[in-house]
């Protein structure tokens, strides 16, 4: 009985399944899609069915292809019976399998419509196109050559990058600057179909900013060499009239210089394409000139004037710049010493002077820079005087370095400067520096003991010294390790470091240094602090809000009790004596005994413990309502 029941549901089971089965309709899983390879590598043309019943089949450019072992193969080799329908394409060439490529399932059957056709994709078998070239007014813009475009014009450039498979991907550059074509337009090769030529035409508005400037074309692809471009390049040719400008002093400076100064020199600067010719004017009239440059050495009082500057060239002629020349007498430093390198002895004293002449005579101001670095400008220093001999007592090595001195004079509301060349001061003498310094580490890293001193000459040896060891430096001991000095400004830095930090290493650490003229010692203390877990503080910190819970429920306690106690004695309190007790009672009169007053030690209300628990209660009770 129990087989004829397991028959009967197998049965059953059967027809539904075949009846799902009948109406379940095959359909694409997965479609096919664009692929590329290089020439000689597999593709793989992916197809998947749901439901197949059909047969598959593949067709390429609308025809037909054929299973052939060695060049097209089931990616499955059991797709007859299976949904997956994929193909592998072997050693792809150009001319066999570049093209459009589509997965085909004939129907489940005579009387179904459900034969399946994916949406064609194309295999593109990888061709590198040419170089890409530049093209302007339909001519080849050779290597070398530029395009000549008048200011304010429109520009139309054309770059193509031919017989590439798939086409190449164009884009444009000035200088860095990425430009965006107007288009690109892809097309296939009349004489090959299966390549390409890409087409990208570039709209440029010629500017004057734009002249001199590299205009690139860069064709990707990824067939090409890495990094997968290849660039062309040429120059734009810019056209436009001349401007000009008044260079060598501003307009503000010229317009007050004074007879018998050394020289004036400015230069009329003419940008144009073509280059133009450039003249002077003085007053309208021509004058005679050196080329751009108008030079008067030295000027005098006739030579005031409106003076203007003009350049043409084949395009036409500029607008004039015309700046006043009113000749007056700067100041200038004639003399700085008493040389330009100074030497002087560790904290003596040391006196500059400047001369200077001017109209009116002008006044001094000296300037200080610290720092090795060779400069002229007064702004890169420290202002320290303002008279013409500089007085420098009990010279230190914060004061080696360069010294100048400015003139200046008022000419109308302006001021006038004229700067001296520098002069070098060196101080020698033996290392300085602080006598004790102080570091801080921590229990198992490391520790760095640094002290700092100023030396000329420079120390020529130095070593660390603590307990009975000495370490040279540079060197190292274990875990000891002395690093040579870092110099800024005449001045060295040096470095014991310490590994592995104990609290036996707190000491104090003497650092010896000497140089030809003499040595010195400096102490560094050096602290070393231990290092609490964060393990033992999660432990401790329940205990201690426990214990500070119950400190609270003490004093809680405390206070009634007390309370209650001053009821059951009926005690009554003056509110003078009250407040004069707690007036004078200590910060800790809660938690120390006091001295009890001598007239009530034998009554036992006024003893030492009677006493404090009253005391506490006045201060921890709010005052009563009488």
């Amino acid at each position: 009985m129990k087989n004829i029941n397991s028959n009967c549901f197998v049965r059953v089971f059967l027809f539904f399944m075949s009846a799902i089965s009948v109406d379940a309709v095959q359909r694409f899983v997965e479609f096919p899609t664009y692929t590329e390879v290089n020439p000689g590598e597999d593709a793989l043309l992916t197809c998947r069915i749901s439901d197949k019943k059909g047969v598959c089949s593949w067709q390429k450019d609308n025809k037909p292809v054929g299973i052939y072992r060695g060049k097209y193969e089931w990616a499955n080799e059991h797709s007859p019976v299976g949904g997956d329908c994929s193909l592998w394409v072997r050693a792809a060439t150009l001319q066999l399998d570049d093209g459009q490529w589509q997965c085909q399932v004939t129907a489940s059957n005579y009387d179904v419509q459900d034969a399946l056709s994916s949406p064609p994709a194309a295999l593109a078998v990888r061709v590198p196109p040419q170089t890409p070239r530049i093209l302007f007014n339909g001519s080849h813009v050779l290597p070398g050559q530029k395009i000549t475009v008048p200011a304010g014009s429109r520009a139309t450039v054309v770059c193509e990058a031919r017989y590439g498979n798939p086409p190449a991907y164009i884009e444009w550059y000035l200088d860095k600057e990425r430009l965006t074509a107007w288009s690109q337009t892809n097309a296939s090769e009349v004489e090959r179909p299966r390549v390409w030529a890409a087409r990208s035409v570039l709209e440029l508005g010629a500017t004057r900013s734009a002249h001199g400037r590299q205009l690139a074309c860069r064709s990707h692809h990824p067939s090409y060499p890495s990094p997968y471009y290849r660039d062309s390049y040429t120059m734009l040719d810019v056209t436009f009239v001349p401007v000009v400008s008044i260079v060598g002093s501003d307009a503000s400076s010229l317009a007050s210089l004074e007879e018998g100064s050394s020289a004036l020199t400015l230069e009329c600067r003419a940008d144009g394409n073509p280059s133009p010719n450039v003249w002077w004017t003085k007053d309208g009239q021509v004058v005679a000139t050196n080329g751009p440059r108008l030079i008067r050495v030295p000027v005098y009082r006739n030579h005031s004037g409106i003076y203007g500057c003009q350049a043409r060239n084949s395009l036409g002629t500029s607008e004039a710049v015309k700046i006043e020349i009113d000749v007056k007498y700067p100041p200038r430093v004639i003399w700085v010493g008493p040389d330009t390198v100074v030497e002087a002895n560790l904290f003596t004293q040391v006196t500059l002077e400047c001369k200077a002449e001017g109209n009116p005579p002008p006044s001094y101001q000296w300037y200080h820079n610290p720092t090795p670095s060779m400069t002229s400008h007064p702004d890169e220093g420290y202002p320290i005087s303002s008279t013409p001999q500089l007085q420098l007592h009990n010279v230190s090595y914060t004061q080696h370095g360069r010294y100048t001195c400015v003139a200046i004079n008022q000419i109308g509301l302006e001021e006038r400067t004229h700067q001296s060349e520098a002069v070098t001061l060196n101080v020698l003498g033996p290392p300085v520096g602080a006598e004790t310094g102080t570091a801080h580490a921590w229990s198992g890293g490391e520790a760095k003991v640094q002290a700092t001193v100023c030396a000329d000459p420079p120390p020529r040896r130095a070593a660390w010294l603590w307990g009975s060891l000495r370490l040279d430096v540079p060197s190292s001991i274990g875990r000891y390790k002395a690093i040579d000095a870092s110099s800024v400004n005449g001045c060295y830095r040096y470095t014991l470091v310490v590994s592995s930090v104990s609290v036996s290493d707190a000491r104090v650490y003497v650092l010896h240094v000497e140089n030809e003229r003499g040595f010195s010692s400096h102490a560094v203390s050096l602290t070393v602090h231990d290092n609490f877990s964060l393990t033992e503080t999660a432990h401790v910190a329940p205990l201690i809000v426990a214990a500070l819970v119950i400190a609270a429920l003490l004093v809680i306690v405390l206070c009634l009790i007390l309370r209650c106690r001053r009821r059951r004695e009926s005690v009554e309190y003056k509110t003078d004596e009250l407040d004069s007790e707690k007036t004078v009672l200590p910060a800790d009169a809660v938690y120390a005994p006091r001295e009890p007053a001598r007239p009530r030690e034998r009554d036992p209300r006024y003893s030492p413990a009677a006493l404090q628990v009253r005391r506490a209660a006045v201060v921890l009770q709010p005052p009563t309502t009488v």
